[in-house]
Parts: C-alpha cells; structure tokens; sequence
C-alpha cells in the first residue's frame, strides 16, 4: 500500500469515533473537505491544506472497503 501524503478526494477518514470521507472540492484546488457519516444533511469539516496536522493528532486512514452507515462513498447522503 502506498503511504498517503495528501487529502485526496474518497479517501476515508476518522477523527475520535466519527468517520468520513474526503469529497471533491469544486471552488478549490486543495483537497480536504470532510462530509461526516451522519444522517445531518450538511455535516462538512475544512482540513484542506491540513493533512499533516491531521495525521499528527492521531486521525487516521480508513481502509476502502470501510462502509459508511448514512453516506456513500462520494459523501452523499444514502
């Protein structure tokens, strides 16, 4: 498995018990956007520009086949 560097859009996510995914950004070059599993209709984070301060306080990389319970894996809503 390649070692990640940067915030690049599907990849799953997880911050203290929640989980995500990172969603395509339209008005920005710069990956990050986090859409929450929740069933909340707009449950968005920033972290773009963030990766490594992410990584440093101990988020984490999910694997690909991770299920999401409320969204898909693009971070739509189910």
């Amino acid at each position: 498995m390649d070692v990640i560097r940067q915030f690049k859009p599907g990849l799953k996510v997880s911050l203290q018990g929640e989980f995500g995914v990172v969603i395509d950004s339209e008005n920005s070059d710069l990956s990050g956007m986090i859409r929450w599993d929740n069933p909340k209709e707009n449950d968005f984070e920033d972290w773009r520009g963030l990766f490594g301060t992410f990584i440093e306080s101990g988020r984490e990389i999910l694997n690909d086949d991770f299920a999401f319970i409320y969204i898909n894996d693009d971070g739509t809503l189910k």
